[in-house]
């Protein structure tokens, strides 16, 4: 810890010293140097001894001098008057350090500058010493700490203890992981603490060191240590401030790398699931029940999945770093929100997807009620993103589970918006889906989307956007970009190739059907 000027005052050689200025006393003295010819060599933290020898008489060129000697970061002068060339402190250069908060001690001839340099000198060196011995000790029992911790808490905890201040770790959202919850609301109600982005500085009677916790290239939390304004942090503070924060980093790196283990070896029991593999492999009904799997209990596919811009829910691969970085979040929402409830619920990635497998346990109206639930925990998470969740149907066979997939997948095709979109509840498309005659509807089909296609894109275009809009023509025109004449034109088009007028109740209904077909047979 570095000495104040206030503490030097206290050595026995310093016995007679004056203060003329008091600001700046509580100023750390990194080293001593003597006048003159020191301002080249001054790079602040600096207590100067002067004789006044080589001064100005001129108290302008004083006031001048010790505006420079501020300037550089001097922290306090000490005159030793009754020289030869000033009998006192000249009056000037005490206004200006005043002025300029710039503390100026007045030692009378018998003070010898010799002993003095080299008392405080050696004190500042053995005072550095003792801050890198503890700061050493601190490094010493983080990374200890980092080893043994099986959570953040631990290690904040341990940081406590070595510094005897409070410590807090909150992440990029503003949650506390660690540390006294008291203190961090009292904290967030004063409105200059930004509890998603802690700066160092004063909030109200405290004071902050803030310091950002890197996994990798990004900023996954922060550590703030907390201390009483009247009790300014140390050098010490600093360096352990600065270790701690990287030992969380890895030590959430760590965590990581466990749950990305742990979600690799569920996602592969959930994928043989998907793909009803998991009677076939002994192996892997073993590894799901040691999981928590129940190989006798009812369990539904649930789909969550990003939303175009047009709210629509289209299962797609991902094609950007910004995609696979919105699914992570997606993915780590409904990791939240289930253990939220306290579903013993698996998930697993697929496309632009997160499918969850959970147990359908209440069934009926508790179980839509668990569900909404799930969804509105999972959309508190992101609320700046738009998130569709598709159900299919409750299964107790675990090779009965791909027909759920199949039906939430399905179900995607009807989302418009965000919401929770059961399979059940969509009763055209069940009557689609289960439906064995192919072939009428394939011939459904090439009556009307398929008519309209060979004639022009256009038309095929604007019968979609028709049907997806309730045959509104003024809505349809919007969604196209196109003018209102225009699309009423194409509506004539559509008519004398279908043979048919649009007002005509089965008309639509047959192209509705070619719509949803057509989704479902992607």
């Amino acid at each position: 810890m570095a000495l104040k000027v206030r503490e030097i005052l206290g050595f026995p050689e310093l016995d007679g010293v004056r203060v003329l200025v008091a600001a700046g006393l509580d100023r750390p003295v990194r080293w001593v140097h003597t006048w003159p010819e020191v301002l080249p060599w001054l790079h602040g933290g600096e207590l100067l001894l002067t004789t006044a020898y080589s001064w100005p008489q001129d108290p302008a060129e004083q006031r001048r001098i010790v505006s420079d000697l501020a300037r550089t970061g001097v922290v306090a002068i000490l005159f030793r008057a009754g020289g030869a060339f000033f009998p006192s402190t000249p009056t000037a250069v005490v206004e200006e350090a005043r002025s300029l908060g710039l503390a100026v001690l007045e030692a009378d001839h018998e003070v010898s500058f010799v002993d003095l340099t080299e008392t405080i000198n050696r004190a500042i060196i053995r005072s550095h010493f003792e801050s890198l011995e503890q700061s050493e000790r601190i490094h010493r029992e983080l990374t200890e700490a980092a080893l043994e911790a099986g959570a953040v808490a631990d290690i904040a905890s341990r940081l406590e203890t070595l510094l005897g201040r409070p410590a807090l770790v909150v992440d990029t959202r503003g949650q506390l992981l660690a540390g006294d919850a008291q203190l961090f609301a009292k904290l967030c109600e004063d409105p200059a603490f930004s509890p998603t982005a802690p700066q160092d500085g004063p909030v109200g009677e405290y004071a902050l060191l803030a310091r950002p916790v890197r996994t990798g290239v990004g900023v996954a939390a922060h550590l703030v240590l907390v201390s009483h304004a009247t009790a300014p942090f140390r050098d010490v503070d600093v360096r352990a401030a600065d270790h701690a924060a990287l030992v969380i980093g890895l030590h959430l790196l760590r965590q990581q790398a466990v749950a990305d283990a742990e979600a690799r070896v569920r996602s592969t029991f959930v994928e043989a699931v998907l793909q009803g593999r998991l009677g076939e492999d002994p192996a892997l009904r073993e590894r799901a029940q040691l999981l928590g799997f129940d190989l006798h209990a009812p369990y539904v596919i649930a789909l969550a999945v990003l939303l175009d811009p047009d709210g629509r829910a289209s299962a797609r691969p991902l094609v950007s770093t910004e995609e696979f970085r919105r699914r992570h979040r997606l993915a780590e929402a409904v990791d939240s929100a289930l253990r939220g409830l306290r579903l013993s619920a698996f998930t697993a990635l697929q496309l632009n997807q997160v499918v969850v497998l959970l147990p359908a346990e209440p069934p009926g109206r508790r179980l839509r009620d668990l569900v909404d639930a799930l969804y509105a925990l999972l959309r508190a998470q992101v609320p700046d993103l738009a998130v569709g969740l598709a159900v299919g149907r409750p299964r107790i066979q675990a090779d009965q589970l791909p027909h759920s997939l199949h039906e939430a997948q399905a179900v995607l095709s009807v989302v418009r918006s965000p919401g929770v979109f059961w399979y059940e509840d969509a009763l055209v498309l069940r009557i689609l889906h289960s439906c064995h005659d192919r072939a009428a509807l394939e011939a459904l089909h090439q009556s009307t989307l398929g008519r309209l296609r060979a004639a022009s894109k256009a038309l095929e275009e604007t019968a979609r956007a028709l049907v997806n809009h309730g045959f509104v023509q003024r809505a349809a025109a919007r969604a196209l970009g196109i003018h209102w004449n225009t699309l009423r034109y194409r509506v004539s088009q559509m008519e004398e190739r279908l043979g048919d007028s649009l007002d005509n109740p089965d008309l639509r209904l047959r192209l509705h059907l070619a719509v949803l077909w057509e989704t479902l047979d992607r």
